[in-house]
């Protein structure tokens, strides 16, 4: 519990040493929310970004960004409206001076992140796994249903999409080519799809759930979310079924096949489209698209602009090679 809290303490320094803050502003953002929430009990969350220091005060969760890392509150708003109670409401309340920093309040979400959740238990039976993905399944599918009810620009991503898959093609290791290759020749499908607002970091630390069934309660971390084809958090599911070793190596949970099969059962019967085979093919080759995005461009300092290198980015690497080529491991302790 005490390497736990150095290790969280430690994690919060960098993000004031980043922003190039001196040690009082962690403690004027505390008053900051005591002001807001007086006599309140303030506890830094478990879960730490890269780009916000976060705090748990009473039933809301106060979140301090740098501008640079500003959210867009259209699309916090769009998330609340396709999503329901799946996203968190998300609002701004000022800035922490004279510090520069930005304080956005959001009614915290119920349950557990399903990281420390198989931290805590990593025998996890495999129906509480598959009742997981089974919601995870009904959360995208109100993407496609809700489509129609939000209208917003374009992003970072959205907007160069093409450039980033002749980018991806050129600059990825050679191996990988002939994926990107594939989702190049065939990219019309996708284009094909609707444009749905898509999360944009499906990670274990970003999945709440319940932690007595497995029932998804909802998704946190919406400040990369933007407009996309359909199909491309699919990516997500796999986070679900597996993990990533300290050797940097991507191990499927031994429950994965089960479980992924009751995902796309559910899926198929959440969007009946889905059941049309072109359509379906669309959405396996967005899934690509998807993998290759997320795992294809390495985080520099929030810049989402460098090809992930061998031997530089590792991880990004191992995700590539087990998702893309199938280079798979199983867990044989689960």
């Amino acid at each position: 519990m005490a390497d736990e809290q150095a290790m969280l303490s430690a994690c919060i320094d960098k993000f004031f040493i980043r922003c190039g803050l001196d040690p009082r502003a962690r403690l004027d953002c505390h008053v900051f929310a005591d002001k807001l929430f007086p006599g309140k009990s303030i506890t830094p969350t478990h879960t730490q970004g890269y780009c916000s220091y976060t705090i748990s005060i009473g039933d809301y969760i106060v979140q301090y960004r740098p501008p640079k890392y500003k959210l867009d509150l259209n699309v916090a708003l769009a998330a609340k409206i396709v999503f329901g109670t799946y996203a968190p409401s998300t609002n701004y309340n000022g800035t922490v001076s004279p510090h520069g920093l930005l304080v956005y309040i959001m009614k915290k979400m119920p349950g557990m992140s399903y990281k420390e959740l198989t931290l805590r238990a990593p025998n996890l039976a495999a129906k509480f796994r598959m009742r997981l993905c089974e919601d995870f399944a009904t959360f995208l599918a109100k993407a496609w249903h809700q489509r129609a009810e939000i209208s917003l620009p374009l992003g970072m991503i959205g907007s160069s999409l093409k450039q980033r898959l002749e980018r991806l093609r050129i600059e990825l290791p050679p191996r990988f080519r002939h994926v990107v290759e594939h989702v190049i020749s065939q990219y019309h499908l996708i284009e094909a799809l609707p444009m749905v607002l898509a999360h944009g970091d499906i990670v274990p630390s970003n999945i709440l759930l319940d932690p007595t069934d497995g029932h998804l309660f909802g998704l946190v971390d919406w400040a990369e979310a933007e407009m996309l084809p359909f199909g491309i958090c699919l990516y997500g599911l796999e986070e679900i079924l597996g993990h990533m070793t300290a050797d940097n190596h991507f191990v499927y949970y031994a429950d994965a096949d089960q479980c992924r099969a009751a995902f796309w059962e559910k899926f198929r019967s959440e969007i009946p489209q889905l059941r049309d085979k072109k359509t379906f093919e669309a959405v396996l080759l967005s899934r690509k698209l998807g993998i290759l995005l997320w795992h294809g461009f390495a985080f520099d300092d929030g810049a989402i602009n460098r090809v992930v290198e061998e031997g530089r980015d590792s991880q990004e690497i191992c995700y590539l090679d087990t998702l893309l080529i199938g280079h798979q491991r199983r867990d044989s302790s689960l």
